[in-house]
């Protein structure tokens, strides 16, 4: 599979596609420990109706691991997945997808560059942290559990992460799911996700709460119904992007397109179709409403 070099501050990105070119393209973004490898449940079937783009973000999977912080902030993220957009869209709006740090990423790319996109879909995803303080908190904490993650090595982070409350819904799930899981986290590099941590951590991450008034392309935010923080954080973006949609799954945690994969597929075909999703979503009859 193709790698797009780095340029300057841009860190080099490899990247995997699925599906026909000539199909309306969709970028994918993972979360943090994640890899490309976590949309495979859903990409063969978004692959028959898009053009899949499913990049490991710097630090993570097959791409680079920077040596400054700042050619893997956040910023410098978003801007390599421009530049992964451009080089292989060729000038086409995109459906974009990001999953907790791929969702800031791709908030990032949107409220700078709405007009590059046909729409976007945050999951599990915030705009950062408002107050300077709790910044600071979260950095401090972040860069103690970097030193750890080098210190005690990859498979003590790995169950570290696991069992921490923001995944306690994944035990829920099949061992086999779980497993795939395990092994997607394990596939990275214990250098790789620290240096992540340090550069694009949510206390690193300049806050985008000012800018969610500004985005000028169709938004869908997605949560699970078990994931009661990030639901909350959902809601609020919700109300402050003019005309987005929000839809909450029933029975899902954190991470909705691993716990409910078909249900996820469901709303994001939907929406990127030009529907309008409910706001609950579930297995019986659905309910709510849109903006």
């Amino acid at each position: 599979m193709p790698t797009l070099k780095g340029r300057g501050a841009t860190p080099r990105v490899w990247f995997e596609t699925r599906g026909g070119r000539s199909r309306p393209p969709m970028v994918l973004l993972h979360g943090f420990t994640g890899t490309h490898r976590t949309w495979d449940a859903l990409a063969d079937r978004l692959g028959k109706t898009c053009f899949l783009i499913m990049p490991d973000l710097p630090g993570h999977g097959r791409s680079a691991t920077q040596r400054s912080s700042a050619s893997m902030s956040v910023r410098a993220t978003a801007d390599a997945v421009l530049r992964l957009m451009d080089a292989v869209c060729r000038g086409r709006r995109v459906a974009l997808v990001g999953y907790s740090l791929g969702g800031r990423v791709a908030l990032d790319l949107a409220a700078r560059h709405p007009g590059r996109l046909s729409c976007l879909v945050l999951e599990g995803a915030s705009p950062g942290l408002r107050l300077p303080e709790e910044r600071e908190e979260r950095r401090r904490a972040d860069r103690a559990l970097a030193h750890d993650i080098e210190l005690r090595g990859l498979e003590w982070f790995v169950d570290y992460w696991q069992d921490t409350p923001l995944f306690a819904h994944q035990r829920l799930l099949p061992p086999e799911a779980f497993d795939a899981i395990r092994r997607d986290r394990l596939s990275n590099t214990a250098r790789g996700l620290a240096m992540s941590l340090r550069a694009a951590g949510t206390g690193e991450m300049a806050p985008l709460w000012d800018e969610l008034g500004g985005i000028a392309t169709r938004v869908l935010v997605v949560v699970g119904s078990a994931d009661r923080k990030y639901a909350e954080v959902g809601m609020d973006m919700w109300a402050r992007i003019p005309g987005s949609s929000l839809a909450e799954v029933d029975g899902a945690g954190h991470c909705v397109h691993l716990d409910k994969p078909a249900e996820f597929v469901d709303l994001v075909e939907e929406f990127v179709g030009g529907g309008s999703p409910p706001l609950r979503a579930s297995s019986t009859p659905r309910r709510g409403r849109s903006r």
